[in-house]
């Protein structure tokens, strides 16, 4: 894993505004944000954002998050297991 630091900056609008360097692969990142100002929540607006709204299994279902290993094209597990054994890297 390589770690890029790019400073953006977010909107009025809630939106992530950011340059990112020419040449980088494609793919999956990870975001992590630090925001530089402490932000002035209030305990009710705090308790709103990390409020946990259980869903059905028919809800889960419906929005797609079901699956298993042939969303990452692998047809054989423990053939996949042994492989990353060998080579953790190249999986």
């Amino acid at each position: 894993m390589v770690l890029i630091q790019i400073t953006g900056e977010i909107t009025e609008d809630g939106e992530l505004t950011i340059e990112l360097p020419k040449r980088l692969p494609p793919g999956k990142v990870q975001v992590t944000i630090e925001v530089e100002a402490e932000p002035t929540w209030t305990d009710a607006e705090i308790a709103a954002m990390t409020k946990i709204e259980p869903k059905t299994g028919a809800e889960i279902v419906a929005a797609g998050h079901v699956g298993g290993w042939e969303h990452y094209g692998i047809t054989d597990s423990a053939e996949w297991v042994e492989a990353l054994r060998r080579n953790p890297h190249g999986c």
